[in-house]
C-alpha cells in the first residue's frame, strides 16, 4: 500500500510538470497579438437630415443604412444617424432603394 501511495503521488507530479510543459510550448507558439483600434469617423453633436453629403457617407450604393460594425461609429451615433436618414428618405432628399 505504501508503494501505491508513492507511485500516486509520483503521477501527480508528473502530470503537473507535463501540463507545465505543454502550457511553455503553447505560449512559444502563439504570440500575443494586440488588436488596434480604428478611429470611426467624426461624428458631430447635431447631425443635420439635410446634410445630403454627409450622410451619403452612411449609405452603400443599394440605398440600405450602413450597420455599426462596418461604420465604426458608437451606438449613440447610430441611432441619431439612422434618425437623420430616415428624415432626409421622407423629404425625398435621399432615394429609399437605388435601381
Amino acid at each position: 500500500m505504501a508503494e501505491n501511495k508513492a507511485n500516486e503521488n509520483e503521477e501527480i507530479v508528473m502530470n503537473d510538470i507535463d501540463l507545465g510543459k505543454v502550457a511553455e510550448l503553447k505560449n512559444e507558439r502563439m504570440p500575443r497579438r494586440f488588436q488596434r483600434r480604428r478611429q470611426g469617423p467624426n461624428i458631430p453633436d447635431y447631425i443635420d437630415w439635410k446634410d445630403v453629403d454627409f450622410l451619403r457617407r452612411f449609405i452603400p450604393e443599394r440605398g440600405k443604412i450602413m450597420p455599426r460594425r462596418i461604420s465604426q461609429v458608437s451606438a449613440r451615433d447610430q441611432r441619431r444617424l439612422a434618425k437623420a436618414i430616415k428624415r432626409a428618405r421622407s423629404m425625398a432628399l435621399i432615394p429609399f432603394v437605388t435601381d
